[in-house]
């Protein structure tokens, strides 16, 4: 009696040895299958960073419109020869702004880019007012010295600040948002007939030295009086 009872303990190991090795087998299967599905899953080739970011498609433009590093439009004069010569497409004239009272915002992002005062370019009478709005923060407007009608008064507005100025000289003013002078953000006032324009044209080239971005916008600007 003894012996049979000795040999009737190993039989639960035996049971338990036999149910793991079943579960085992079952994840074995399990695990094979996932990866197969993983498998057939999973791209085939690896696309690298680049390759996502590549364009697709095309923009048709005419034959003679090509664009230039800092997104400017340019026409070339004749197709052929458009790597070698180009000129700027000439933008629509401002007309002269109704009323005595106009507003410029200061804006991170507007309707010509970013880091913009809007209207970039306004016409204006002798005696009206300019507001300048702080829209957007970070922003502030401050006339240029040499890039205003002689005799003129200047401003400086604060940071975040919002600033009226009254514009009594005929002519072209300049102005800059300090912080952001070297993305361009600048603006440009022509109060009356522009008298100084030949004096700006010549101030704009050494302005031109401060930005590192947009370094044609300025250009754009005054083309538009």
């Amino acid at each position: 009696m003894a012996t049979k009872s000795k040999k009737s303990d190993y039989r639960p190991w035996i049971g338990l040895l036999i149910t793991s090795l079943f579960i085992t087998l079952i994840t074995v299967i399990f695990l094979q299958k996932t990866e197969d599905l993983v498998k057939k899953r999973s791209v085939k080739k690896f696309i690298s960073v680049d390759e996502r970011l590549e364009p697709f498609g095309s923009v048709n433009l005419p034959a003679n419109i090509v664009i230039s590093k800092d997104d400017q439009l340019i026409s070339s004069i004749e197709p052929a020869e458009k790597e070698n010569v180009t000129v700027a497409v000439n933008l629509p004239k401002i007309e002269l702004s109704s009323g005595s009272e106009h507003t410029i915002k200061m804006l991170n992002v507007g309707p010509s880019g970013t880091m913009v005062f809007d209207p970039a370019v306004i016409k204006v009478s002798i005696g009206d007012t300019i507001h300048f709005k702080s829209t957007d923060m970070a922003h502030n407007s401050v006339s240029i010295p040499n890039m205003t009608p002689s005799g003129a008064k200047g401003w400086t507005g604060l940071m975040n600040e919002d600033i009226s100025v009254t514009l009594e000289s005929e002519g072209i003013y300049v102005y800059q948002c300090d912080p952001h002078l070297m993305m361009a953000m600048v603006g440009v006032i022509q109060v009356g007939d522009a008298t100084n324009i030949n004096e700006i044209k010549q101030g704009t080239e050494n302005l031109k030295k401060n930005f590192i971005m947009n370094t044609e916008r300025l250009d754009s600007y005054l083309s538009q009086l």
